[in-house]
């Protein structure tokens, strides 16, 4: 069926949404029994996002899910706190498989602790594509990193399906264990342990702040799987929509590993896997598009700062004879600062300290700082961190020796007689995305659909180089953004698809030249901040995803972003408006249709490290 949506408002004069359903399309929707009426989200508005949700049904369905899991871990202004293997986690991954059992998905757990649901049955043989993001969030995190790639996915297959389309490969969704590393300070968990990236022994042995080891916290999540049950019988929002016998089943599938392992075998199930996130930053409202393509994770690496001082009473210790770590560590987050802001596309960070002996009234002795730093090239970051690294050791030097640079402070950098050392802890090279996947996803995000053909059969053949679609060939789903330019879009309405593809493949000719330098040592400027073709802007990212683990593991992977209103990201600020998400899911359901008929004829997108 499909849904039209009415306005209408409860007792307290809170927005609610009517559903009536008033066509049966296929068979498809006679699986699915929603509630009669639907409150919007609180992080959209009560009234004009209501209002899009009544006219428009993907929309409606997008507030409904993000509705349904609002309420776990949601701390009102201080955000959201979902954490690894935690009541919270439990209650996600039910209501996940309940969702996709519901539209005749296959639910299971791999090794590492990820959830996959599977629309048909993959192979190394018979590959799929993949598509999701994770649920888990940090402390204090935003509503959207992490779900919206889940739930988008969730609705753009109901997009596809409720339409007349049929997979002719195997579809898969997919909600990655810990991404945010919240509780065991280890980032990607799952899809790092998956990939081998985190050995298993290493990964068993983390400790979280209650010093509870992974190895426990498998182990007690059973008790907490339970407790969902209790809260469902209670009338949970979250699974209010489910009878016992689905939750049984979602359970069942909801369960932890009893160890961690890597399976790389599984991972060839899937010849291409697309993330959609929000974007953590601002290049897309800067852009004016709600819908970007990504090309590159930038390089970037973590140092440890430590200065040495001298403790003294507070008040009695001249300021002329003082030698105060906590100086000159103020000094050095300033310095850090300065050299990010005179760097290209640079980012410097000191967000964490350590103080001792950390009391009111003494003069630090030491302190120990880390600085997170990242760029678009990698030499950016290099000169960054050696600058920093001549400064501290008060010389003119051109850089560092070795892992680690000592010096003591002088007039020249104001440390006042306290010792510095600057010591490399991590560093990852800049993580580009298969190109040849990111090029077609470019393409399928921004045609206009025009075939409404049920079964969207095409012949691409067997290579990665066979026939691309033109413009306006996106298999009758529609994006409904304006992302064409003036002489572009003309063009489209004049019916002139083939100058239109003509001047797009020029352009794309263009940028492919410097994308695919990547084979170069230096990566080029693979990871430039952006940059714009007429068919869709391609923007590289300064956060880390479970698509880049992926990418760097050998597999074909990329990923979509959704404009970010506010920029701001790990907060409860960020903010994706519905009709961006809504665009999201569009384009979500245009580049999985797109993809899968390819990976059907059998196209596999060869990713970066098999080029180098």
């Amino acid at each position: 069926m499909i849904s039209v949506y009415s306005k209408d408002t409860d007792a307290t004069g809170a927005a609610l949404l009517t559903r009536t359903q008033v066509r049966v399309p296929n068979a498809m929707l006679s699986r699915f029994e929603r509630s009669a009426t639907m409150e919007m989200p609180d992080f959209w508005d009560q009234e004009t996002d209501a209002s899009l949700a009544a006219r428009d049904e993907v929309a409606g369905r997008l507030a409904q899910l993000f509705r349904q899991i609002d309420g776990i871990g949601n701390h009102g202004a201080e955000g959201y706190s979902r954490f690894a293997w935690s009541d919270e986690e439990a209650a996600l991954r039910v209501w996940f498989a309940a969702q996709m059992q519901r539209r005749g998905f296959r639910v299971e757990v791999d090794a590492a602790g990820n959830q996959w649901a599977w629309f048909g049955e993959p192979s190394a043989e018979n590959p799929g594509v993949t598509v999701g993001s994770h649920m888990d969030s940090v402390p204090g995190g935003g509503a959207f990193d992490g779900p919206l790639g889940v739930l988008s996915a969730i609705v753009a297959f109901d997009v596809l399906r409720e339409g007349g389309w049929t997979p002719r490969c195997p579809i898969g969704i997919v909600s990655f264990h810990d991404e945010e590393g919240a509780r065991f300070a280890v980032a990607c968990f799952g899809s790092r342990v998956l990939t081998g990236i985190l050995p298993a022994d290493r990964a068993l042995a983390r400790t979280d702040a209650d010093v509870i080891s992974v190895r426990e916290a498998l182990d007690g999540f059973a008790a907490k799987l339970e407790r969902v049950r209790e809260t469902q019988k209670a009338g949970s929002d979250c699974l209010s929509e489910f009878n016992e016998a689905e939750i049984d089943t979602a359970l069942a599938d909801s369960h932890a590993p009893e160890g961690q392992a890597a399976d790389l075998e599984y991972l060839k199930c899937s010849a291409a896997h697309i993330e959609l996130h929000i974007e953590q930053g601002c290049m897309q409202s800067d852009l004016g598009a709600p819908v970007a393509v990504a090309d590159a994770i930038w390089p970037h690496g973590r140092w440890r700062a430590d200065f040495e001082g001298e403790p003294n009473h507070a008040g009695s210790t001249p300021l002329d004879r003082r030698h105060d770590a906590m100086l000159a560590f103020a000094r050095f987050v300033q310095r850090v600062r300065e050299e990010a802001a005179a760097a290209p596309d640079a980012r410097a960070t000191v967000g964490r300290v350590e103080v001792e002996p950390n009391g009111v009234n003494v003069i630090a002795a030491h302190v120990t700082c880390w600085l997170d730093c990242r760029a678009a090239e990698a030499q950016a970051v290099a000169d960054i961190v050696n600058r920093l690294g001549a400064w501290l050791a008060g010389s003119d030097g051109s850089g560092l020796e070795g892992s680690a640079l000592d010096g003591t402070g002088s007039d020249g950098n104001g440390l006042e007689g306290v010792t510095a050392t600057l010591t490399r802890e991590s560093w990852t090279e800049a993580t580009v995305f298969s190109p040849e996947l990111r090029d077609a996803l470019v393409q399928a995000v921004s045609a206009r659909g025009d075939d409404t053909t049920s079964d969207g059969a095409k012949s691409y053949g067997t290579e990665s180089g066979g026939e691309q679609p033109t413009l306006g060939q996106s298999d009758g789903v529609e994006f409904r953004v304006g992302q064409l330019g003036d002489a572009q879009s003309s063009a489209v309405r004049n019916s002139d698809v083939q100058s239109a593809a003509e001047q797009s493949r020029e352009k794309k000719s263009t940028n492919s030249s410097a994308m695919h330098s990547a084979k170069e040592p230096a990566l080029a400027n693979l990871a430039a901040p952006h940059r714009t073709t007429e068919l869709a802007p391609v923007i590289g990212t300064a956060a880390g995803h479970d698509a880049g683990i992926l990418a760097e593991s050998g597999c074909a992977a990329g990923m979509l972003f959704v404009r970010n209103e506010t920029g701001a990201s790990h907060t409860p600020r960020e903010y994706a408006t519905l009709v961006d998400a809504t665009q999201g899911v569009y384009a979500y359901a245009a580049a999985i249709r797109d993809c899968a008929d390819r990976v059907a004829a059998g196209w596999r997108p060869r990713p970066v490290q098999s080029e180098r």
